[in-house]
């Protein structure tokens, strides 16, 4: 069940990404459209291999965290996020995550669902299935959150250095849903162009620092499942 928990960093990016591709890559919602197709199409095909490979021998525990370290590493080589990054640059660190969300997708349901009684199988299949959409409303919103506070510091810092630019709570709200030329406009800046640029620099830096923060929380989720599984055998042992 903890496993699953890191999966939620994948949900987050889903949600998150496409609003970062057009509001500071500048791709129109299209374009957006097929380079989150990169994100997603592991998904379909991830799920069948991790099937085939449990097939033949390989321990379910070995693709769990072979997935969290696919979410991790993912997440890390989409640091190199920025307004002038290519497709060509972001396919791999998308394709990555992707397959990190797809190897697991299904396989720790199952492997939950192992451990309880057949007869209550159901019951426990609707209480996973509850648990899991609650807690990635739960990831969406804290990773908005996360967003909106970093995106706020960076506003505050700066919005001092352009003539009548006023009001940064309110600008960097507007700017955290991805409106940054509508946020630009709620500041009265006099130059309205740099200040428009200066929101892309701020909420580039900070959706890269949230990125940052879901590898760190990957990378914590896996030691804690490690330490988990430790403890667990030694009753048993």
């Amino acid at each position: 069940m903890r496993a699953d928990r890191g999966l939620h960093g994948f949900v987050t990016l889903l949600t998150y990404l496409p609003s970062y591709l057009t509001a500071v890559n500048g791709r129109d919602t299209g374009t957006a459209g097929l380079l989150m197709l990169l994100l997603t199409a592991p998904v379909l095909v991830c799920p069948m291999l991790a099937a085939r490979l449990v097939g033949r021998g390989v321990r379910p525990l070995t693709l769990v965290f072979l997935s969290l370290a696919c979410l991790v590493l993912g997440d890390l080589a989409l640091t190199v996020l920025s307004p002038s990054v290519g497709a060509p640059v972001l396919a791999g660190p998308m394709l990555v995550t992707g397959a990190g969300m797809g190897l697991s997708a299904g396989l720790v349901d199952g492997q939950a669902l192992a451990l309880v009684d057949p007869a209550k199988a159901g019951m426990a299949a609707g209480f996973l299935n509850t648990l899991r959409l609650g807690s990635e409303a739960v990831a969406v919103a804290v990773y908005g959150s996360a967003l909106a506070t970093a995106l706020g510091r960076r506003v505050g810092d700066g919005i001092d250095g352009y003539p009548g630019a006023a009001d940064a709570a309110r600008v960097a709200d507007q700017a955290a849903g991805g409106d940054l030329v509508g946020a630009a406009g709620l500041s009265d800046a006099a130059d309205r162009t740099g200040f428009a640029e200066f929101l892309t620099r701020a909420y580039d830096s900070a959706f890269r620092s949230v990125l940052w923060g879901l590898a760190a929380v990957g990378l914590v989720l896996a030691a804690l499942i490690a330490v988990l599984l430790r403890a667990g055998r030694r009753p048993a042992d």
